[in-house]
């Protein structure tokens, strides 16, 4: 009988844009994947919580993550295959970060079966690579709220939040970020990119100093992303009217939607959750708290006959 490791990943899921802060603020949320890891002769996949459609052959994108990281960073090493197996509190393509954790899930198991000792910085990097933006990984990495801008060099900006709870608004339906992305222009007008900026700028200061009263006043004057989604999801007007109406923050997609968050203070969340449960039905609210920690990695042995 010989003793083996078993690796256990706990990954939070994540909301990102938060209004103003688009494809470069991301905020760590207390719903994770959890993956586990045993050593094994050929890489396979199980699922649990995930949609059926969900591959569960190397033709995943967790696999072809890992493969990607062996080819680019691996220097001539392999991956050692294990068996890995996915549970996630997640719900997929409805903007709380899940495809982003399961990117995360990639990097961290490249990184414990080649022997990679990658910094938080160069996970952030190499997610970014696949993901295509930082704000989502990064704060599945660092846990809090992050400011990211993706580029290697510049690195990511993490601040503990204090004072805050989310009620999340979940759709039974799903919103490929592809498809939410379609939407966007190309470019905007130099006045107007100003203004986005300039909210921006004020929003990010705000939410570094735990201001969210008026971190949720700035959510909504957003420039880059909403105006060009509400069409999408148009419900969020009279998801923030009410939910201000009612003492909240603010209100703003999550990611690409279909989901919405409502900012709340503390204490505050269970009361607010009531009256929107009863003032729009055809959503599953769901009480949010920021998490404080990023991914965390735990070894457990195990005997094996």
């Amino acid at each position: 009988m010989s003793q083996e490791e078993r690796i256990h990943l706990k990954i939070p899921g994540s909301t990102s844009n938060l209004g103003p802060g688009f494809d470069s603020i991301g905020l760590a949320i207390n719903r994770y994947l959890h993956v586990k890891l045993e050593r094994s002769t050929d890489w396979s996949f199980h699922y649990i919580g995930f949609d059926e459609s969900f591959p569960s052959g190397k033709e995943n994108m967790v696999y072809q993550a890992i493969e990607y990281i062996e080819q680019k960073y691996g220097s001539g090493i392999n991956a050692k295959p294990h068996t890995v197996t996915m549970e996630s509190e997640l719900p997929l393509e409805r903007g709380l970060g899940s495809s982003a954790a399961a990117i995360v899930a990639a990097v961290e198991i490249a990184d414990y079966t080649m022997d990679l000792g990658l910094s938080l910085d160069e996970k952030v990097h190499i997610a970014t690579e696949f993901e295509g933006h930082a704000d989502n990984v990064a704060a599945s990495l660092y846990g809090g709220l992050v400011i990211a801008s993706g580029l290697r060099e510049l690195g990511t900006i993490s601040n503990q939040v204090k004072d805050l709870e989310m009620v999340a608004l979940i759709p039974t339906h799903k919103l490929k970020t592809t498809d939410s992305r379609s939407v966007l222009p190309d470019q905007l007008r130099y006045q107007e990119a100003v203004e986005a900026s300039s909210v921006a700028n004020v929003f990010v200061a705000a939410a570094l100093q735990n201001n969210w009263e008026i971190a949720g006043k700035l959510m909504k004057y957003d420039r880059f992303h909403e105006p060009y989604r509400k069409h999408l999801v148009p419900d969020l007007a009279y998801v923030r009217n009410y939910a201000t109406k009612y003492g909240a923050f603010g209100v703003a997609l999550s990611g690409a939607g279909p989901t919405l968050i409502v900012f709340t203070g503390v204490g505050t969340s269970k009361e607010l959750r009531l009256k929107l449960e009863e003032a729009f039905p055809m959503y599953r609210c769901e009480i949010l708290l920021p998490a404080v920690g990023g991914v965390e990695r735990s070894n457990c042995a195990f005997q094996n006959q």
